[in-house]
């Protein structure tokens, strides 16, 4: 009888435990919300740190681990949680990001004890964007309106068909925006605007003279059809027989634009005014100033003093 006794009451513990036992429950979960960005807007190279809420929707302690995913392919380790019943535990990590458009996947791996529902054990973040930023100037390529900051919109290197995140598509060292010829790695500059590029023109300024004999017999500038500036063409004072690389050849104060004798210093037809100017412009300008009216007082003075006598 007491043995009778001794089994119903051993019977009825494990009856008891096992009834508990299946009314433990566990769960734990995470949702698209439960993901979130230290930044909305990053930009390429920049580190993001990216969270993961897990909430235990079961009835019993967990242990486990989150891992993170970029468009299906890890990018971190298993990250540690322990979950409260009723509760939930954050985790994060810290990732380079790329540019481009990223899906992010956070998963709850390893859980102790088993997880009994899986179907909310894996959550997706679809569509997170990341600009990059070619020129380096904090403003993303999808709002700046020229990526490779040379000097030509995105519009127009597409429609010249010049790259428009690369500054100098051709590799010529000169910017697009400033290259005359942007395709062509052999050309950038084009100083007569004639079509033709200064490497193969033969006389750049468009002043009559080949740019070897500008260089090796006139010392005159080859990018400048008016090397002394005194508006007369290179070519022009050549022929003439002034000199193209001094505004000034006879060295009579007159430029030889308005010298009738630009290569005689003794004769000149420079106005009243250029003469007026040229004076002043002296360094004995000060006595002319002062001293011609001092001496035309002093002979007026002398010659009424002598009157009254």
């Amino acid at each position: 009888m007491k043995r009778l006794l001794l089994f119903i009451v051993v019977f009825s513990l494990v009856i008891l435990f096992s009834a508990d036992v299946s009314l433990a429950k566990t769960d734990l979960s995470i949702t698209e919300n439960d993901i979130t960005f230290s930044k909305e807007n990053a930009m390429e190279g920049e580190i993001i740190r990216m969270f993961a809420r897990v909430l235990n929707t079961g009835d019993t302690d967990v242990y486990g681990h989150v891992v993170f995913l970029s468009n299906g392919k890890e990018i971190s380790d298993p990250q540690p949680i322990s979950v409260r019943t009723n509760n939930y535990d954050d985790v994060f990590i810290d990732y380079k990001i790329s540019a481009g458009s990223h899906s992010i996947t956070a998963k709850i791996i390893s859980e102790n004890p088993s997880d009994e529902n899986l179907e909310n054990n894996t959550a997706l973040k679809k569509e997170y964007f990341v600009d990059s930023d070619t020129d380096k100037d904090g403003s993303g390529n999808q709002k700046d309106a020229d990526d490779d900051n040379d000097g030509l919109s995105d519009d127009q290197e597409i429609s010249s068909g010049t790259n428009p995140l690369l500054a100098d598509t051709d590799g010529d060292h000169a910017k697009d925006g400033a290259d005359a010829f942007p395709k062509d790695k052999t050309e950038w500059q084009d100083t007569d605007k004639d079509g033709l590029g200064d490497v193969k023109d033969l006389d750049d300024d468009n002043d009559g003279i080949f740019d070897f004999e500008e260089e090796f017999d006139y010392g005159t500038n080859p990018l400048s059809a008016d090397t002394d500036n005194d508006g007369i063409k290179d070519q022009e004072e050549i022929i003439s027989g002034t000199s193209p690389a001094d505004a000034d050849t006879d060295k009579d104060g007159t430029d030889d634009l308005k010298d009738e004798f630009p290569i005689d210093p003794s004769k000149t037809t420079a106005s009243l005014m250029d003469a007026l100017a040229r004076l002043l412009n002296s360094e004995a300008s000060i006595y002319y100033i002062f001293g011609i009216p001092g001496a035309l007082l002093v002979l007026f003075l002398l010659f009424r003093k002598k009157r009254r006598r």
